[in-house]
């Protein structure tokens, strides 16, 4: 009875962030990558790392028109961008200001914006890009719209490859958020509306409609743990992926909340697993 009172308390909560417009922003999102940035690669880009360099073989021989990397975090696809393309530009962009300034370091001749990228794809002309590329960062944005955007950005036959992590990644974290959420509904600071797609027949869908041929889809998950010895919420602070849901409920910044958080992760028994779809595409002639 106390769990069901505690759901309408949060709808409650929710549908008066709603109308008082307090929605989970770009903003707060791009504040929780800056806190991290520093000890983004360590933390979290050495779990992603394989899987990321698994999208690299899907990339193609050779490229006509510009290179564009959404999301582009600390650099690592954009500076592998760089070493397969020497004669090509290839521009980036990340809301974050902090990942940026690390890409910066790390990359020799990567043009960067920072700013939201489906704003950034608005702004480029019809046809003018012969790859655009994407490593675990389009559910930060609305897929359906980035995905024709992109469509009309490319060249025709240019190449979409991107990995990203499905709406039901890391369950046992986002059980224990949402428990959280249910038990402290008067601390929740605004409402959330995650866009990160169910799955591959989703996005596959999203493609076809687009106007492209999908040349390879995979749909996988691989398993992550903090370091030995490491309290498992002072991990997933680190990594990213709580950044902008720190907004939502006072993770790190309130014991009671984080002693909760922490229980109903140990004990609720689903995985640390890392659900996410790997994809090429090209545009159709």
């Amino acid at each position: 009875m106390g769990r069901y009172r505690n759901c309408l308390k949060l709808n409650w909560r929710m549908l008066g962030h709603l109308l008082a417009g307090r929605l989970l922003s770009g903003k707060e999102v791009a504040a929780g990558y800056d806190r991290l940035a520093a000890g983004y690669a360590e933390n979290w880009l050495s779990r992603l790392r394989p899987v990321t360099e698994e999208m690299f073989a899907l990339l193609p021989e050779q490229v006509a028109g510009n290179i564009l990397d959404l999301g582009c975090g600390t650099g690592f696809t954009t500076a592998e961008l760089e070493r397969r393309y020497p004669a090509t530009p290839v521009r980036a962009v990340d809301i974050s200001a902090g990942m940026v300034a690390e890409a910066e370091r790390l990359c020799r001749r990567g043009n960067f914006t920072v700013g939201d990228m489906l704003e950034f794809l608005h702004r480029e002309p019809d046809g003018s890009a012969g790859l655009i590329v994407s490593a675990w960062a389009l559910g930060y944005s609305d897929p359906p719209r980035l995905i024709r955007e992109a469509a009309r950005v490319l060249s025709r036959g240019g190449d979409l490859v991107f990995v990203v992590n499905t709406r039901e990644t890391l369950p046992a974290v986002f059980h224990a958020f949402r428990r959280t959420m249910a038990r402290f509904p008067e601390r929740t600071g605004c409402a959330l509306f995650p866009k990160f797609p169910k799955g591959g027949a989703e996005l596959a869908a999203m493609l076809v409609k687009a106007g492209f041929r999908i040349g390879f889809a995979r749909e996988a998950a691989f398993d992550v743990a903090p370091p030995e010895g490491v309290p498992v919420l002072e991990w997933l602070l680190k990594t990213g992926i709580l950044a902008g849901f720190d907004a939502v409920l006072p993770l790190g910044r309130d014991a009671e909340v984080d002693g909760y958080f922490t229980r109903e992760l140990e004990q609720c028994g689903l995985p640390l697993a890392h659900h996410y779809v790997m994809m090429a595409a090209k545009r159709a002639d």
